[in-house]
C-alpha cells in the first residue's frame, strides 16, 4: 500500500511542479517585459511546450536567461512525471493500484462489519466462519502471500489491507470507526496490546477479542481494552482435560462447534420490535415442532436465562440462543427475515 501512495504522491508532485513553473513563468515575462498577463501566460506556455513558435525579437538579455531557465525547469518535471508512469506501465503496477482503490472503496461502504487482525492460522479458522455465515469482514496483515494462500485455500475473494495493524491509518482505512468488531490474533502478545490500545482509542464501543497466550498477558489486554480475551494455553490445557475426562461430552461441543457430520449450529437472534417473536411466550412460537430449533438461552436486560420454560415471555431487546441444525437456523433465519450481523428479527 506504502508503495502505491509514493506513486500517488510522485504524480500529485508533478501538477504541483508544472502549475509552480507555469505561474513563476508568467509573472517573469510580466515583469521582465511588461507584457499583459494573458501574453505572459501564453509565451510561458509556448516556452515549457517547446512548440517552436519562436521567441518574440528585441527581447531583454534576462528575458532569455529567464526562458533558456524555465526550458530546462519544464524539461525535467515533464520527464519526472513520464518516469513515475512508466514505472507504472512497465512494471505492470497500474492494474494493481486499481484493485487496491476498488477494494478500498469497498471497505469504505462497509458498515457493522468485523476486523480480523493476523491471516495466520487462527485467522484461518475465523475467516472460515465468517464465510459460513455470510457475515462481512476486513483481513489485516503486513504479508500479502499469507492473505493470497488463505483465498487460495476458501477459492473465495475477500476484502483485505496489508499492513501494520498497530498504525492507526491502517485500522481507519479498514473502517473500525464503523466496524461491529476487532478480532486480533497476532502470535506477538505486545503487538495485540497495541492492537487493542489503537482500536479502543479510535472506536471507544467496539468489541474487541484478542488472542494472548498466558494469564498474565490477559491482564494486560484487558487493562488495554478489550472486551474479551482468549488465552490459548489455558483453552488448550483445560479442552485436553476435559477429554480426558469428559470425552462424550467433548465430541458433542465438537460437533456443534466444528459442525460435524450433523451439521449443528449454535446462533443467537436479538428481537426487534416489530419482529414476529416480540410479545409471544416461548411455547407459543414452536420453535421444536417448527424448525427442530432448541433454544438454549435468552439473555433479558444482562441477564441470561438457561433452559428457560415455556411460558417465558419474549420481549424486544432479547437475545435467543438456538441450537439446531444450519439448514433449519437457516430457514428460520429466512423467515425471520434478519438482515444484520446478529440475526436482527
Amino acid at each position: 500500500m506504502e508503495e502505491y501512495r509514493r506513486l500517488v504522491k510522485k504524480f500529485v508532485l508533478t501538477g504541483v511542479l508544472v502549475g509552480i513553473i507555469f505561474i513563476s513563468g508568467a509573472i517573469g515575462y510580466w515583469l521582465l517585459e511588461g507584457w499583459t498577463f494573458l501574453d505572459s501566460m501564453f509565451q510561458t506556455a509556448v516556452t515549457i511546450s517547446t512548440v517552436g513558435y519562436g521567441i518574440p525579437p528585441d527581447i531583454k538579455p534576462e528575458t532569455k536567461v529567464f526562458s533558456m531557465i524555465l526550458i530546462f525547469a519544464g524539461i525535467s518535471v515533464v520527464l519526472y512525471g513520464i518516469s513515475a508512469l512508466t514505472q507504472l506501465i512497465v512494471e505492470g503496477k497500474i492494474n494493481k493500484y486499481l484493485q487496491v482503490r476498488r477494494r478500498l472503496r469497498m471497505i469504505e461502504r462497509l458498515r457493522n462489519h468485523h476486523i480480523i487482525v493476523g491471516a495466520g492460522k487462527t485467522g484461518k479458522h475465523i475467516i472460515s466462519e465468517f464465510i459460513k455465515r455470510n457475515n462481512p469482514f476486513v483481513v489485516i496483515d503486513r504479508d500479502e502471500f499469507n492473505i493470497k494462500k488463505l483465498q487460495d485455500f476458501f477459492d473465495k475473494e475477500f476484502l483485505y489491507l496489508v499492513g501494520d495493524a498497530t498504525e492507526e491509518d491502517v485500522l481507519l482505512q479498514a473502517g473500525i470507526d464503523k466496524a461491529k468488531s476487532l478480532i486480533t490474533t497476532l502470535p506477538d502478545d505486545t503487538k495485540n496490546v497495541f492492537v487493542v490500545l489503537s482500536a479502543r482509542t479510535l472506536n471507544p464501543s467496539i468489541n474487541i477479542i484478542s488472542r494472548a497466550s498466558d494469564i498474565e498477558t490477559m491482564r494486560k489486554l484487558l487493562y488495554a481494552g478489550a472486551t474479551s480475551v482468549v488465552a490459548t494455553a489455558e483453552l488448550t490445557g483445560v479442552r485436553m482435560a476435559m477429554m480426558a475426562t469428559n470425552p462424550g461430552l467433548i465430541s458433542f461441543l465438537d460437533v456443534v462447534t466444528f459442525s460435524g457430520e450433523e451439521g449443528l449450529r449454535v446462533e443467537e437472534f436479538v428481537v426487534k420490535e416489530d419482529s414476529y417473536l416480540a410479545n409471544k411466550k416461548l411455547v407459543e412460537i414452536r420453535l421444536p415442532q417448527t424448525y427442530n430449533l432448541i433454544v438454549i438461552s435468552i439473555r433479558k436486560k444482562g441477564t441470561q436465562f438457561f433452559n428457560p420454560k415455556g411460558d417465558t415471555l419474549i420481549e424486544a431487546g432479547d437475545r435467543l440462543v438456538v441450537l439446531g441444525k444450519e439448514k433449519d437456523i437457516e430457514s428460520f433465519s429466512k423467515f425471520l427475515k434478519g438482515e444484520s450481523d446478529q440475526k436482527e428479527v
